[in-house]
């Protein structure tokens, strides 16, 4: 005897679950990496979204696939040693049931004007550099570049100036906040005259291990960190999140305007709200606008993890008030924020204050949210 009343039961319940599963199905895209020249799969080719920890590898023939993140802006890293990077930002809409051929150019040799430098000068540089790259923070002194070598050094156009490169990833291991980091380093650039370190690449997390067992200093590193503070910003949550801006701007002490003496100028600081510097993106609704007219300083009202390492180990002396101060100026007209709180372009911005000692070894992924 058939039961209609089962089989009907059993379909409901199959479309119900495959409802569901439409429903929590994420966006993959499938891609095929190949030699641009010959047409042959490249294997071991890393793909990876910048600054994530999501990445694969492609296959024998070159195959691959990989989750789309859940953020505005993301970039796609297609890379493979001896070949040109690849930098695509995919659009969801139009990768379902598509499989994207990636072709990589190999790279053409470029005569750089690479320093022979004696082992004394090479330990000096590469001193600098780790310091410079990975910060002066207890991560960073918890980190390493397992690749040293790898890394060369030309002209900085000035004396007491020069830049780095690495034709291949450097390799960080931060045994602090259990990443492994591949940070392909498009150039660096140290003076020592006037202080100033830049440096831009593209980076790929791998977890080391079982990741609940990183997951407190991965907390402590997160709160009073750059990304927590435009998280803050974009969901107006500073005061909860124990943060007060105020615009610096100079105001002239004297009515008497013949006078150009820089002593008559002072540095005003005024409170300001979120809403007083932010707004959305006209041109993109997942984007925010941050207009700084001036510096702005960003007090933070709880001490991070970093600060007692910081005044044993830098000028930074014992018995500071409780958090600190960041100052941040912007080299363009407005700083661009993803709905994530990322900014599209880090260029745009320069810090001063507590925010300089933070760098490469206090680095997490864009996808990282505190549990």
């Amino acid at each position: 005897m058939r039961c209609i009343n089962c089989k009907i039961s059993l379909l409901f319940f199959i479309a119900v679950f495959t409802g569901a599963v439409s429903v929590m199905a994420q966006t993959v895209i499938r891609g095929k990496v190949v030699n641009e020249a010959t047409a042959q799969p490249l294997q071991g080719a890393s793909i990876y979204f910048n600054n994530t920890s999501i990445g694969t590898s492609s296959n024998a023939e070159g195959f691959f696939s990989i989750p789309l993140p859940a953020m505005e802006n993301a970039e796609l890293i297609i890379s493979s040693v001896g070949y040109e990077r690849l930098v695509y930002k995919p659009d969801a809409s139009t990768l379902q049931h598509n499989t994207i051929v990636f072709k990589l150019a190999q790279k053409a040799e470029q005569l750089k004007d690479v320093l022979i430098l004696t082992d004394a000068v090479r330990k000096k540089y590469l001193a600098i550099f780790e310091k410079e790259f990975l910060g002066i923070t207890e991560e960073a002194s918890r980190s390493s570049i397992q690749n040293k070598k790898d890394i060369y050094f030309t002209n900085g156009g000035s004396k007491n100036s020069f830049k780095a490169y690495s034709d291949t990833p450097l390799v960080i291991t931060n045994r602090m906040l259990g990443y492994k980091i591949s940070f392909e380093l498009v150039e660096f650039f140290y003076d020592e005259q006037s202080g100033r370190t830049s440096y831009y690449g593209y980076t790929r997390f791998d977890e080391m291990g079982v990741k609940n067992k990183w997951k407190k200093n991965r907390q402590h590193c997160y709160y009073g960190s750059t990304i927590h503070f435009y998280r803050a910003l974009i969901s107006n949550r500073l005061k909860e999140e124990n943060y007060h801006i105020y615009l610096i701007k100079p105001v002239r002490m004297s009515s008497d305007t013949s006078k150009k003496s820089s002593r008559e100028e002072m540095d005003m600081a005024y409170e300001v709200t979120a809403a007083q510097i932010i707004s959305a993106d006209t041109s993109n609704t997942s984007n925010y606008n941050v207009v700084i007219p001036g510096k702005l300083m960003v007090q933070y009202g709880k001490n991070p993890s970093s600060k007692s390492y910081l005044s044993k180990n830098t000028f930074l002396q014992g018995g500071l008030p409780v958090g600190f101060r960041a100052y941040v100026t912007v080299t363009s007209p407005a700083i661009s924020l993803n709905n994530a709180g990322i900014i599209n372009n880090p260029m745009d911005v320069l810090y001063a204050g507590y925010w300089i000692y933070e760098k490469a070894a206090n680095m997490l992924p864009y996808n990282y949210v505190p549990e």
